[in-house]
């Protein structure tokens, strides 16, 4: 809640709301399902934000690589073809450019502990289909976005 002036207040989401430069955040979405991109999308475009879509990690990768969207979050299906979810993290992690981009992995696998602390470590956020809520699936985007701020 912001007052703007005496007895008038006025409260903000942070969903939709401009990054640091002036422009809403950019969130890449990589799911080889095309109804939960698609509905990861839908959901986040009317929360405000900007979306670009991919079906594996190897697409995903030529976004990156084309440069023409400045990521400033990702959510990234883990299990997919062609590339996986872990090689797509292992090559932003690498990337001068896309080290820091803050990363929701999403799973419907059970990982061994191992797995599962190897994703918890490297990533920001892990969520599991299996028990998708999208209250929390939009507070756990916010809280990101809100982080990398």
């Amino acid at each position: 809640m912001i007052t703007i002036s005496e007895g008038h207040e006025v409260e903000f989401a942070l969903i939709g709301l401009p990054d640091k430069s002036g422009f809403k955040t950019m969130i890449l979405i990589v799911d080889d399902d095309d109804l939960l991109r698609n509905f990861y999308s839908r959901v986040l475009t009317d929360e405000g934000h900007e979306t670009v879509c991919a079906a594996d990690g190897g697409e995903a990768i030529g976004i990156l690589e084309g440069g023409k969207h400045d990521i400033g979050l990702a959510i990234i299906d883990l299990l997919m073809p062609v590339k996986t979810g872990w090689e797509l993290i292992q090559y932003m992690k690498k990337s001068r450019k896309y080290k820091d981009v803050p990363i929701i992995a999403i799973t419907a696998v059970a990982a061994s502990f191992d797995e599962f602390e190897k994703v918890r470590r490297t990533c920001q956020a892990v969520m599991h289909k299996g028990d998708f809520d999208l209250s929390k699936f939009k507070d756990t985007v916010k809280a990101q976005l809100k982080n990398n701020l």
